[in-house]
């Protein structure tokens, strides 16, 4: 699990409308909180903190955090991140102190690798059902994924969590549950045409049509030859 140090700054003012001004001059508003400890009010530059977060999954680094008037930085992670619900800024963010001798409760990623053999050889469709995984360990031995080889998967065939070993990882979320499974492939029906509109479709006529067309055609030239006598 990466390590990240972060250079903070303490916050006086509470309420949505200083933590505006806040978000508008570039930072973001946090929180850095501990089991029995008081909580701390604290600013982050918003740009900085975008710049940790190309580099590494936000749910996957132990900060160093920096707070002014502290002589050691305190190791925490992030617990929760509030985003805007139509730009998907980050609105506020929440720390959490840890120990790095204390197990914690995290969620980790879930990557697949590999092309299963029901997909290479028979057309079928992979799908990915569980996308993170609840685990409980140290700080320390967080992964910042987990892989699930998915290489012999056949058509009709599924990887459960009971299927995983992971050393050191107490694996909290429930064992029966899917990860991933490959499907048939979508057969897609051709529509059945009626004879009708086979018929029309082709620009061809019924019979009784073309001998009532006939019949007319005759009469006419008829008409026209008796007009000409």
């Amino acid at each position: 699990m990466a390590q990240v140090t972060l250079e903070v700054e303490k916050r006086e003012s509470q309420g949505k409308g200083p933590a505006k001004r806040l978000r508008a001059e570039g930072k973001i508003p946090a929180i850095f909180y501990g089991h029995g400890e008081k909580s701390i009010s604290l600013t982050i530059d918003a740009k900085m903190f975008h710049n940790i977060l190309h580099t590494h999954a936000a749910e996957n680094i132990i900060f160093d955090v920096k707070i002014p008037g502290q002589k050691n930085p305190f190791k925490a992670i992030i617990r929760e991140v509030q985003h805007h619900p139509v730009r998907g800024d980050i609105l506020h963010l929440d720390f959490l102190h840890i120990s790095m001798k204390k197990k914690l409760h995290v969620s980790v990623p879930i990557v697949l690798v590999g092309s299963p053999v029901g997909v290479s050889t028979k057309g079928g469709v992979l799908q990915h059902i569980l996308h993170e995984l609840e685990i409980e360990c140290l700080p320390g031995e967080i992964p910042e994924h987990i892989e699930v080889d998915v290489t012999e998967l056949d058509v009709g065939d599924s990887i459960h969590i009971r299927d995983l070993s992971l050393e050191k990882l107490n694996i909290l979320t429930e064992v029966q549950r899917s990860i991933a499974t490959v499907v048939p492939p979508t057969v897609i029906k051709a529509p059945v045409v009626e004879e009708e509109e086979l018929v029309e479709e082709e620009g061809l006529e019924e019979p009784e049509l073309i001998e009532k067309e006939r019949k007319e055609e005759e009469g006419e030239e008829g008409k026209k030859e008796e007009e000409q006598k």
